[in-house]
Formats: structure tokens, C-alpha cells, sequence
């Protein structure tokens, strides 16, 4: 390649030189690989939607609740031990890269319509009798539906059109306070000794379902994928490794510069006990590892007619309810502010806040009518993000990894417990077997073959 003065500004080295030479003589080389990199990604992305929208599709099933209903949510962290066990991951080359396997997901939704509250299962077809069984076993008396319709088509497609027929809307998600490995409250720290003194966790969620408007909604969907593979290892390390940096800190007796204090004798640090606080702490965490774990979208959406619109409401109402199993000591929930609908002057970047406002709402209106977790692919990312809100930020920002025990703890079928009995849809029919005593084809001296069978 001939010597270009505006290239070697610079006397080079003459094997620079011939590097730089041959690296710009090959550049029809990079341009290829870049070419067949990208038509990977494209590859990888269209085959893994198509893995998860046309392979595997989903149904909606809603939740019918008896009127006398008395188990309590660890029967329901067994349902959620048991969706655990149905994990999938691709296991060779043809499940990854032709048909596009990835873990599959499932959503939980409690939903309001102007006070009546409705309890639905998002969930892939080919997991629908897995489900139910697995309900039916822990909740006999507990029946299903499948939803013909799904009730998001009770509004309109885009948040555009929703604002356009004079609704308004709040939208977020919600983040841990701390790192995923610190739990929140369960179920267990709720329970008591007399039946009475019981509290049910999913009651302040349904009564500020209860609370709204005729004229208003108030949707909420947890979003679960079981962890499969090398992240179940990487989380049980990323705790181990918690508790070790504990154990470290609670380690000596340290001064108010944060070093350890020496032994005026012997001139070693001294040890100190650890605080019960410190132990508590990393019993916590070994306890929430040692759980299947799910990584989890908590998101929920406030829609109401311009006239009766409360932000304030829209903001703090799931995110209070939510927060009833947060400890200060250990882990809570607090608003994701990269995901949510909000936009003003004020916040970064400072420009444009009715043109980011309302992508945000359409970013986050239509996350939450597709019921998608976050991308498995970079190209995927970039192919849905909005121009005045690129959705990497939150895609970054969520930390929520779940426990059997911790999911029990915020979706549960309510218990007699709950004061808002009368207004959820209720059964008053119960499943039960066919009597032991039912004749089968055979036993009772009638024809042996079965009907339709020559």
C-alpha cells in the first residue's frame, strides 16, 4: 500500500507501519466479519422470537378463589418449587442456534376494573397441565378458566391512542433497594402461633386494588423466569461471596477510620463477635440461595380518565402494597426511575420531557401488553427501543432475583383472612375426585370393550 502523508502524520516504525498497512489493505475482511456478525445477531434474534411468539404459544388462565379458603402461602411456595422444576435451557448446538430455545417465563397477575379485582396466569401452552396440576395438588378446592380474551384489549392498542380517547397513565417497575441475594420479608415472619393473629401478606395489595374508581385500572403483573444452569451457580457463589465480605467486616474490632484496631501487646488486630444483626444477616442470605430462585419483572400500570387522574396514586399505590414485605435491615423495593412514565425538565438528560414522557409511556404500555421479560440479545434491545428512550438503562437496572419463598410471599390466592372477600369473583363450587366406588368398564359383568372399540 503506497505511503499517505495524512495517515503517518508521524514518522512510524517500520513494522507499525506494515501492520497499519496490511490492517487497511484487509479492510474488506472486517467489513465481512462485521457483515456476517451482524447477520448472526439478526439470525439469533428473529429465531429466538420465533422460539418464543410461534413455537411455544401462551394462553391466559384466571384464577376462580372458594369462598371458604384456608391455606396459607407455603402451600403456595411449593406450586412455585414445583414451576422451578420445569426449567429449560438449551442443551446442544441445534437448540441454540436452529431453534432458538431459551429459558421460558410466566406471569401472575393480580388486575383491577374499577375495584374488582381478577387474579390471571399468563403461561406457555406446553406448560398449562404442568401448572394446574400443581395448583389443583396444593389447592384442591382452587378452579380455572381460560380467558377467551385477554383483558388488555379492554383499552387501546398504543398509549398514544389511550391518551387520544382522554386517558392518562402511570407506569414503572420496581428494583431492589440492595444487592439480589439480601431477602425480603416472607410469609414466615408473618405467621403466628394463634390462626387469628395470622396476617395475610397479599391483603394490602388487594385492598388497594379494591380502592379505585369505577372508571380506573390498576394492573400488576409479576413476570418470573426460573434461573437455569451456570447463573444457579453464580448466584449461590455471588451470596457465598456476600457473606464472606460480612464475615470479613464483622472480622476485627475497627476504628473510626475504618482500619482494625491493633493489640497494644501483641500487635495483632483484634477480633471481634459478630452483631446479631451481621448474623442474622448472613443466615438470610444462605437461606435465600440455597431456594430456587427466578429472575423477576415487577411491573404495574395505572390508567384512568384525564378528570380523576391521581399521579400521586399511580406512583405509590403497588409500590406501597409491595413494600409491606421490605425490612431495612435486609432488602426492599423501590421504583425503577429509568423505566417509569415520568419525564420532566428536571430530570436527565434535561431536554425534550414531553417528546421522553410519552416514549417512555409507549415503551413501557407495550412491555406490559407483550408480558416480555428483558432481551436475551443486544440486536433485540436495539430493534425495540424508542427514539427519545433507548431502554438500556432499565434493562441495566433490574436486579430482582426472587426466591420460592419471597415470590409465595407476594402472590398468593388470598385467605378467609382478607377483608376484601366479597369483592373478588369467587367459586362456589369445589373440584372433587370421581367416587372410589364408580364401576370401570370390565369389573361389573357388562361388555369389556370400551365404547366405540370393535
Amino acid at each position: 500500500m503506497p505511503y499517505i502523508p495524512f495517515l503517518y502524520p508521524l514518522a512510524l516504525p517500520y513494522p507499525v507501519q506494515f501492520s497499519l498497512d496490511w490492517f487497511l489493505a484487509a479492510w474488506w475482511l472486517w467489513v465481512f466479519l462485521a457483515l456476517l456478525t451482524f447477520a448472526f445477531q439478526m439470525w439469533q434474534t428473529y429465531i429466538q422470537e420465533y422460539y418464543k411468539k410461534v413455537t411455544n404459544p401462551w394462553t391466559m388462565l384466571e384464577m376462580h378463589i372458594p369462598r371458604e379458603f384456608t391455606q396459607t402461602p407455603r402451600a403456595m411456595e411449593q406450586v412455585f418449587v414445583g414451576i422451578h422444576a420445569l426449567k429449560n435451557s438449551a442443551s446442544d448446538l441445534e437448540e441454540s442456534y436452529w431453534d432458538g430455545e431459551v429459558p421460558l417465563w410466566f406471569s401472575f397477575e393480580a388486575v383491577s376494573f374499577g375495584g374488582e379485582v381478577h387474579f390471571y396466569l399468563f403461561i406457555p401452552v406446553v406448560r398449562k397441565k404442568h401448572i394446574t396440576s400443581l395448583f389443583y395438588a396444593m389447592y384442591p378446592d382452587v378452579a380455572f378458566t381460560e380467558v377467551e380474551e385477554d383483558y388488555i384489549n379492554r383499552l387501546p392498542a398504543t398509549a398514544r391512542e389511550l391518551y387520544e380517547k382522554g386517558y392518562r397513565m402511570f407506569g414503572n417497575e420496581l428494583l431492589f433497594d440492595r444487592e439480589p441475594v439480601y431477602p425480603i420479608k416472607t410469609y414466615i415472619d408473618f405467621e403466628a402461633p394463634a390462626e387469628e393473629k395470622e396476617v395475610d401478606t397479599i391483603g394490602p395489595l388487594l385492598e388497594t386494588l379494591v380502592s379505585i374508581d369505577p372508571r380506573e385500572h390498576l394492573w400488576m403483573q409479576i413476570l418470573f423466569r426460573p434461573k437455569v444452569d451456570a447463573f444457579i451457580t453464580a448466584f449461590k457463589k455471588e451470596g457465598d461471596d456476600e457473606i464472606s465480605k460480612i464475615r470479613e467486616t464483622g472480622r476485627f474490632v475497627r476504628g473510626p477510620d475504618g482500619k482494625p484496631i491493633l493489640d497494644p501487646e501483641t500487635g495483632f488486630p483484634m477480633y471481634s463477635i459478630p452483631s446479631p444483626g451481621q448474623v442474622e444477616a448472613m443466615k438470610a442470605i444462605d437461606r435465600k440461595v440455597g431456594k430456587p430462585a427466578f429472575d423477576t419483572v415487577i411491573r404495574y400500570m395505572y390508567v384512568s380518565p384525564r378528570d380523576i387522574f391521581n399521579n400521586s396514586f399511580g406512583r405509590r399505590s403497588i409500590f406501597m402494597a409491595m413494600n409491606q414485605a421490605s425490612t431495612e435491615s435486609f432488602n426492599k423495593f423501590k421504583h425503577n426511575v429509568y423505566a417509569w412514565t415520568l419525564a420532566k425538565i428536571w430530570y436527565a438528560p434535561y431536554i425534550f420531557p414531553k417528546h421522553r414522557a410519552a416514549d417512555r409511556r409507549e415503551w413501557l404500555y407495550h412491555k406490559y401488553r407483550s408480558r416480555t421479560m428483558y432481551p436475551d440479545m443486544l440486536l433485540e434491545a436495539l430493534l425495540k427501543m424508542k427514539l427519545f428512550h433507548w431502554g438500556f438503562k432499565p434493562w441495566k437496572m433490574m436486579n430482582v432475583v426472587l426466591a420460592t419463598d419471597e415470590l409465595a410471599t407476594l402472590f398468593h390466592p388470598p385467605t378467609a383472612a382478607v377483608l376484601t372477600g366479597p369483592l373478588i369473583k369467587r367459586t362456589d363450587a369445589r373440584r372433587v375426585g370421581p367416587p372410589a366406588t364408580l364401576p370401570i368398564y370390565g369389573e361389573t359383568g357388562e361388555d369389556e370393550n370400551l365404547p366405540g372399540i370393535e
